[in-house]
């Protein structure tokens, strides 16, 4: 980053609310009692509260033993009554501010009790929520998510941690926060050593397996605070659609989720063949399941150096009117 932004100075606090939710666990327990009646948990938001509902889904995949199903779909399939649901749903909203258009609107049709992970307890969906896990948002100064995204990522896999038993993941929701923080201290000299990209009309971020739902987040900041459009694919998807039709003004992005990965290496291969900028993001190593919340510091940072290198300002974008025309 050539000068400081308020969006990065949310994403560096970052550690510390992960910490203190985890630390609090306001509403974990009464969460995964309410989840683990379920037979299906429908897993729902908007944005990155649905890519969290969606790093839910793919950690659930993963998942040993019983437990009940995960759906992850986009709030506005939910809304107004169009979603069908089944004996023995309940739903499980993501949604910052509880106040998300399309997540009220299902509620009016939802099964009851209903889950709902938010920060905002008092809010039109914290009032009328069954069980509510909180997360911490301790500062947002930009109109991009930075604690509240990675928040709700953190939250719904530590309730699933508790709720399955699952010791494996409960022991890498603990670890992190301090992988955050490592990731934040290297995040911008990595992004600020990184080629420059030239004039970008286009980019796709690659991601497997539970990465995936990284590489959606990181789609959306390269969008966002860039004003690139860009597209978030699961890796074979990605090699198979997204990555042959990039050209020399176009970006391929990897988000690497512990260790080696030949099927992303391969992707790339491809995308540099076809003359496309290609980055990897760093690889925060640990759990794959928690590569939504470790990768983002670095997809951040990068986002940010290519929207200063664009000329845009990070902490003043254009759309944000027309979000909250239709958010709310």
């Amino acid at each position: 980053m050539t000068s400081p932004t308020g969006l990065w100075g949310d994403a560096c606090g970052l550690a510390d609310v992960l910490q203190a939710g985890l630390d609090r666990g306001d509403g974990h327990a009464e969460l995964a009692a309410l989840l683990g009646g379920a037979r299906r948990v429908v897993a729902t938001g908007n944005g990155a509260s649905y890519y969290a509902a969606l790093a839910l889904w793919l950690a659930a995949l993963q998942t040993p033993g019983r437990a009940p199903e995960v759906v992850a779909v986009p709030g506005g399939l939910v809304a107004r009554g169009r979603f069908p649901w089944r004996d023995g749903d309940v739903l499980l909203a993501f949604s910052s501010s509880g106040e998300f258009r399309d997540v009220i609107e299902a509620i009016e049709t939802a099964p009851r009790p209903f889950g709902l992970i938010s920060a905002q307890p008092e809010s039109t969906l914290g009032r009328a929520a069954g069980a509510l896990a909180r997360t911490v948002v301790s500062r947002q100064e930009s109109a991009t998510h930075t604690q509240a995204y990675c928040g709700a990522v953190l939250t719904a896999l530590a309730v699933w941690a508790r709720l399955t038993g699952d010791a494996s993941l409960a022991a890498a929701v603990a670890a992190a926060p301090q992988q955050t923080a490592s990731a934040l201290a290297g995040a911008t000299t990595w992004a600020q050593a990184q080629p420059p990209a030239g004039d970008l009309r286009a980019a796709v971020v690659l991601g497997s397996g539970p990465a995936w739902a990284a590489a959606l987040e990181a789609a959306l900041l390269v969008k966002e605070v860039a004003l690139v459009p860009c597209e978030g694919v699961e890796t074979r998807e990605g090699a198979t659609t997204a990555m042959y039709a990039l050209g020399a003004d176009q970006m391929a992005i990897a988000v690497p989720a512990g260790g080696r990965d030949a099927l992303l290496d391969e992707a790339l291969a491809v995308c540099r063949g076809r003359g496309a900028a290609v980055r990897r993001l760093p690889d925060p190593g640990g759990d794959p399941r928690l590569a939504a919340v470790t990768t983002f510091p670095a997809a951040l940072a990068h986002a940010i150096a290519l929207a200063q290198t664009r000329g845009i300002d990070p902490d003043d974008p254009p759309w944000k009117a027309a979000y909250l025309t239709t958010a709310r």
